[in-house]
């Protein structure tokens, strides 16, 4: 069987129940826009694929492996985040202008003639993998909030009381006596 990009030739598979084959598939994807912001691909995207026709649908299943660009939440650096997740879908065949009608599976995916393209349930399972709180390390001591000096580069000469702004103006009120 072939593979061209995100696209997977299945003709020889989808006519043979029980039939598994696995496919290597990698490609470079191009910026990608996600949560107001662009995520930038560091490594080319590896897909390791097993496709097996269960009877009335492809099934799907695999690994996914990157490394993305993304920006600390913390200190605002930006750092490489090695991603790798599973990947697994229920490709269904539809005839050329019909609808995907019965799977009870809600993420079921249709496709016709003999190709399978992935690329946008990769795109879609890339964006879930890529954690809501991106911070650099669990170590990281984020930016001076009165000055804005990256701490963990440097220190600055701020005083810091930690103190919880919302608890402020009781100390003031305390100072005053």
């Amino acid at each position: 069987m072939g593979c061209f990009g995100m696209k997977i030739n299945v003709k020889g598979l989808r006519h043979a129940l029980g039939n598994r084959e696995h496919f290597d598939l990698q490609e470079n994807f191009p910026p990608l826009k996600f949560q107001d912001e662009t995520i930038e691909f560091n490594k080319p995207v590896k897909v390791s694929l097993d496709i097996t026709n269960a009877g009335d649908f492809l099934d799907a299943r695999g690994k996914i492996t990157t490394a993305v660009r993304l920006n600390c939440g913390r200190c605002l650096e930006s750092f490489v985040y090695p991603l790798e997740t599973n990947f697994e879908e229920h490709y269904y065949p539809v005839e050329e202008g019909q609808e995907l009608e019965g799977p009870d599976d809600e993420d079921a995916v249709s496709f016709t003639g003999e190709t399978l393209n992935i690329e946008p349930e990769v795109i879609n399972t890339i964006q879930l993998a890529i954690p809501m709180r991106q911070i650099c390390s669990e170590e990281c001591r984020g930016l001076c909030p009165q000055c804005g000096t990256n701490l963990n580069k440097e220190e600055c000469s701020c005083k810091n009381d930690n103190i919880d702004p919302r608890m402020a103006v009781l100390k003031e009120l305390l100072e005053e006596k």
